[in-house]
């Protein structure tokens, strides 16, 4: 995340990753419940991270090749 934001800066940073982040924040709210915070930090950032790829896929960020 350092690295995101020193490269491209702090708001090119969060349009590129808030709507993945807030998915993931609400998916692992709502279903995450396995007893074990740590567990369930791991499962919300490999989720972030598979919807931060698909978000970047789908919808490239501008000026992007």
């Amino acid at each position: 995340m350092f690295t995101l934001i020193s490269n491209f800066g702090l708001a090119r940073a969060l349009r590129a990753e808030f709507v993945p982040f807030v998915i993931a924040l609400i998916t692992a709210q709502l279903f995450f419940k396995w007893g074990s915070f740590s567990l369930e930090l791991v499962g919300f950032v490999v989720l972030w991270a598979v919807l931060g790829f698909i978000s970047d896929r789908v919808m490239p960020a501008p000026g992007k090749d």
